[in-house]
């Protein structure tokens, strides 16, 4: 129990716990060839979907920025314009 306890804190897990997933067939060539297009896709699609949310990261931190800017020249304007009727 004390060492369960100590993998689960450091996050480890015991040999003996592992799930190993072992085929009982050998893989044919066309079986490679699916296989390694299919990871190629998905890491192609996942690098697509993470630059998508950088770029709408960007875009927002960008509106942000404007806005930002606007709302300080927004409130100069109102300032300098107080400043003119008093």
């Amino acid at each position: 129990m004390v060492k369960l306890q100590a993998h689960t804190e450091k996050g480890t897990c015991p040999r003996d716990l592992h799930f190993v997933a072992k085929a009982n067939i050998t893989p044919d060539e066309e079986f490679k060839t699916e296989i390694h297009s299919i990871k190629k896709e998905a890491e192609l699609k996942f690098i697509d979907a993470l630059a998508k949310f950088h770029y709408r990261r960007i875009e927002r931190n960008n509106d942000k920025l404007r806005r930002a800017k606007s709302d300080k020249t927004r409130s100069k304007k109102t300032l300098i314009g107080l400043s003119i009727i008093a």
